[in-house]
Formats: C-alpha cells, structure tokens, sequence
C-alpha cells in the first residue's frame, strides 16, 4: 500500500490522485487526447496505455497514475454516445463497498444489494437521483452482472462508480461490445466502507446530450447479442420449434414426453449463447451490413424465422455436445447445477444428447422452403462436417487418456484442441455466411483463424481450472462453461488427465509421468497430487508456456481475422477472438 492509502502499482499503475484541481486537468487532456482516434471502433487496452502514459508525461504525473489516465481517455471517447442516451436507458452500477458496513439496513438478493433508503451513506443519495432521473440501479460486482443486465434488459448505456481495478476488469468487455459508458473510479477503494467521488458522480449522472447521427456511432454488438439469447427464451423458442415438433407422443403419456422434456430444460439452462451470436452476426455482417451493429438496433424483423431456426440448431448441437462430453469426462457440474447424467442417469442423458442432435437437423431441415436447397446443403455440409470433427477429436482425447502419461506430447495435444473445438467455431461462421454470402463460406482462412481460436480456448480452458479466483468469480454471478476441475473435490482421475499443462512439464521433466501413473491408479491422494501437481507446472514452466502459446494463438487469429480487410466480418471476428480468450 501508498502513504495515501492506496494499492501498490504493478504493471498498470492504480491510484486516484486525490487532488480535484489534478484529476480536472486529467480529463481536459483526455478529451484532447480522443480527438485523434476514429469513431467506428473503441480504442483498445494498448491504445489508452499510450495516451494514457502521454498524460502522465504531460502533466508530470506519478507512474501509478497511469490507470486513471486510461480510464479518462475512454470516457471521453464514449463521452458524447453516453450523453445522447436517453436516462430512461441507462444503468447505473454501484459497488457493494460503498455501504457503510455498520449501518447498512440493505438486503441482497440473486441481483445484488438492495438499498433501504436508509441514508447511512452514499448510495442512498445517488441511487435515489438516479432513479428520478429514470436510471435502472443496480448495487452489484462484475462484469456477468452488467452483460447480464444489458441482455434481460432495454438498457443501452451504463454508469459504473468502482475501484480502478474493477473498471478494467468490468468496462474493457463492455467497450469491446460497443455498449456506451462512463466510469467514475473511486477516491479510495479497499473493498470496504469505500469512498466516490459523490460531485463527480452526480455531475455524469445528469450529463446529457443530443443524439448523434448514426454514422457517428461505435459499432455495437449487443443488440445481436439479444438476438441470440432470445432464441432459447420460452416464447420464441416455442414458435420456432412449433414446426418440428410431433405432437403425438404427449398424447401418450407423461414417459413419451420425458426425453424431450430434459432435453429442452437442458437447452434453456444457460449458456452465453456464443455460437448462435456468430451465426446471426456472420449473417448480418454480410446480408444487411452496418445498420445490424449501431446501439439500439431493431432486429426484430432482421432475420426470417428460417435464419433464426438455423442459428437456434447451431445452439442445440453445441448442447447436446455437451450433454456426451460431460458424461465421458464424468463432469457432474456445467452452468452452477447438475448435468443431465447426474441428474437423469447416463442412458436418459445419452438419449436426451441424441434427441438434441435430431432436433438440431430437423431445424436446418425446415428452412429449405425459405432458404432454397442449395443454401441449406450448404448449411448440412459445415453442420456435418464440424459434427465428424467433434467427435474425431472427442475420440482422440478419448484414446489419449488410454495411453501411457510419457507419451503425452504437447503437439497431440494441440491436435486433440484443434479437433475437439475449432470445427464448432468455424461452423458456426460459415452456416451464417452460407446463409447470406455461399461463395465466402469456405474460406481456408476461416479455418486456420478457428483452429488458432479452438486450441487458444481450450488452453485458456486448462489454465482456469488452476485459477484460484474461479470459486471467487462464480459468488459474484459468473456463470462459467463448466466447473473447474481442480476445486473442492478434486479426484485423481480428473488430475490424471491429458493436457498441455501435463505435456509441457513431462516434456521438461520426464520423470514426472510417474506421478500421473501414481494418480491414475489411485495410488495417491488428491489434495496431494494438487499440491504436486502445481508445483510441477510451476517448476518446469508449465504454467508459463501454456500461456504464451494462448496469447502467441490469438495473435495469430487476430492476424487471420485482419486477412478477411476493413470489413464487417473482420472486426466481428476480432471481437469474437476478444470475447472468447
């Protein structure tokens, strides 16, 4: 900690100077600083690190200023966006921390803290302007509170008063969506009995502007985003399976109802919905261009129920993927509750995966009136060809773990990635742009650009099973893809099994394979072979190497993404790249 009360810097330096006139002619210079950059995009983390440390040098700052700096600079490039919306529009993000802990009356709840009017401090006074003003409020921590509450709800630019270090963390995603923003760090954090900046605060709540010409606009993703979860919300779910569906065997009985039943509370139980949004966006991105990606799109007429159909199957397929993998991985936890198996038993699940596979080519199959029979052979060919590939590379990972721990080499391991995930990226743009563009759905470069985004994803996948702060992330409301392994209840079978990290240290260390043969026979106990394990990846570099691979694979997909030129579909692609790794 600072004499003042602050965090040490590290790599970004995360103090508030304390002084108004100081923080005042820091953001004079960021509004200056913004005038050089371009609308279309927002200006990235290495770009408001560079104007940013300009600042800094300017004004003769102190290097832990730095993060301050930044968040300046991208608040006056979304400064003017932020102010044409209208307050009706706009969320206002409070941290818990602001509450004085020993009189706070506030109840909390699934969507956070609730204020009781208590006026025991600060969030009182500014959640009670904020809704006169028509601002939703929302008392709540981390960036799935806020994406979430942009999806459920019409809200379309967001207020956020945190420590720097939950700004970045929370606002760097939300900037890559395109959603307009402002953010107010706090005077002094320390996660408890906080203090804001209370003027500042009140002076950006009432700021408010003209609306601007579209062609001023950050692109944005959000309402595409909306598209996609709404596909696997009850009403249109309904609708667009009401075609599909035999109605005959609920006639029969509640058992002819039972697969379906498990199969459709499985597709509706969470999920980013990623892969239908690549769809819908692939789609958009070719057949109806610029307008699909401003603030408050209306795409409700956008898309023919045929397109949405299709986007919807890509979601069932990845659904019923996962229903076999969990069971062959022996996973009992996805998405903060059981998995099918554990709670339907393996046979039901396997049944239940399958319908969803049938249902997932039923759907492609009803499009054809609407879509013609050469889009839609189009479709079943990146649909069945990405289907053969999952499953090849399911089965190569399936046959690894047969083999001996010292034949673990990290290039079969980049191949059984490559496998097991790229082809459901790579699927997903090219169903979409099938759709709209045939003659661009084949591109090799989409499938050099999904193969470096498959096996960057599953490594990122292997790295945060090691991640301490995943118990952390998933108090706060992080829905994560799946359960870490490597928690509370870790079993030997599970630290058993093949992957980069167990490559990289046998391939350093080979005498190492033996503590997995120790793991895998059950020779060992699993808090032990925890420690051990992490120690090993620790020691040979393990840890090290995975990341550079990780980080040395999205530059490269960045780098194919750039290939396809200043499209629509390039910068969908990079944020995509962004929103994944």
């Amino acid at each position: 900690m600072t004499a003042d009360g602050h965090k040490t810097a590290g790599a970004i330096g995360r103090a508030v100077p304390q002084e108004g006139p100081v923080r005042e002619a820091v953001r004079r210079a960021a509004g200056e600083a913004v005038r050089s950059l371009g609308r279309l995009r927002p200006p990235g983390r290495d770009e408001l690190e560079r104007l940013g440390g300009r600042i800094v040098e300017e004004l003769k700052l102190r290097p832990e200023h730095l993060g301050f700096c930044m968040v300046a600079v991208d608040n006056a490039f979304w400064r003017e966006q932020f102010a044409a919306m209208p307050f009706g529009k706009r969320l206002l993000l409070l941290p818990h921390c602001l509450r004085d802990t020993r009189a706070c009356k506030g109840v909390y709840n699934s969507s956070g803290l609730t204020c009781a009017r208590c006026g025991a401090c600060a969030i009182c006074s500014i959640e009670e302007e904020a809704r006169k003003l028509g601002y939703k409020v929302l008392v709540a921590e981390g960036t799935p509170a806020v994406v979430q509450t942009f999806l459920n709800d019409s809200v379309e630019a967001v207020l956020g008063v945190a420590c720097l270090e939950s700004l970045e963390k929370a606002f760097e995603r939300v900037s890559k969506l395109g959603i307009p923003h402002a953010a107010v760090p706090l005077l002094r954090d320390g996660c408890k009995d906080t203090a804001a900046e209370l003027e500042r605060v009140m002076e950006v709540l009432r700021e408010s502007g003209s609306p601007e010409p579209r062609s001023a606009r950050t692109r944005a993703y959000l309402p595409l985003l909306r598209e996609a979860a709404r596909l696997c919300e009850p009403p249109q779910l309904a609708r667009l399976l009401e075609p599909v569906r035999s109605p005959g065997p609920h006639r029969l009985g509640p058992a002819f109802a039972e697969t379906e039943s498990v199969a459709l509370d499985w597709l509706g139980a969470g999920g980013k919905r990623l892969r239908p949004f690549i769809t819908l966006a692939a789609y958009a991105a070719e057949a109806i261009g610029a307008p699909a990606f401003q603030t408050g799109a209306d795409l409700s007429g956008a898309f023919s129920d045929a397109v949405r159909r299709i986007a919807l199957a890509i979601e069932v397929m990845h659904k019923a993927s996962l229903v076999h993998d969990d069971i062959e991985d022996g996973d009992e936890l996805r998405y903060g509750r059981s998995t099918v198996h554990a709670a339907h038993g393996v046979p039901a699940a396997i049944n239940a995966g399958d319908w969803l596979v049938g249902l997932g080519y039923r759907l492609v199959a009803a499009a054809v009136e609407t879509l013609g029979a050469p889009v839609v052979a189009g479709v079943l060919e990146a649909l069945s060809e990405a289907h053969l590939e999952l499953s090849r590379g399911q089965g190569a990972e399936l046959a690894l773990r047969a083999t001996r721990p010292g034949e673990w080499r990290p290039e079969a391991i980049e191949a059984v990635y490559a496998l097991k995930t790229a082809p459901a990226f790579e699927a997903a743009f090219r169903v979409g742009l099938a759709m709209a563009s045939p003659a661009s759905a084949r591109d090799g470069g989409l499938r050099r650009y999904s193969r470096m985004l498959g096996v960057a994803y599953q490594i990122g996948n292997d790295l945060a099973d090691w991640d301490e702060s995943s118990g952390r992330r998933m108090a706060e409301g992080e829905s994560p893809t799946r359960q870490s392994r490597y928690g509370d209840g870790a079993s030997c079978v599970a630290l058993a099994t093949p992957t980069i990290l167990a490559a990289f240290a046998i391939e350093a260390e080979p005498g190492s394979a033996a503590l997995f043969e120790r793991m895998r026979s059950g020779d060992a106990e699993a808090g032990e072979a925890l420690t051990l394990l992490r120690a090993l990846y620790e020691r040979t570099g393990a840890f090290e190497r995975a990341r550079a691979l990780a980080r040395r694979l999205r530059g490269e997909a960045i780098g194919e993404a750039a290939g396809f030129g200043d499209t629509i579909l390039a910068e969908t692609m990079r944020l995509v790249v962004e929103v994944v790794l």
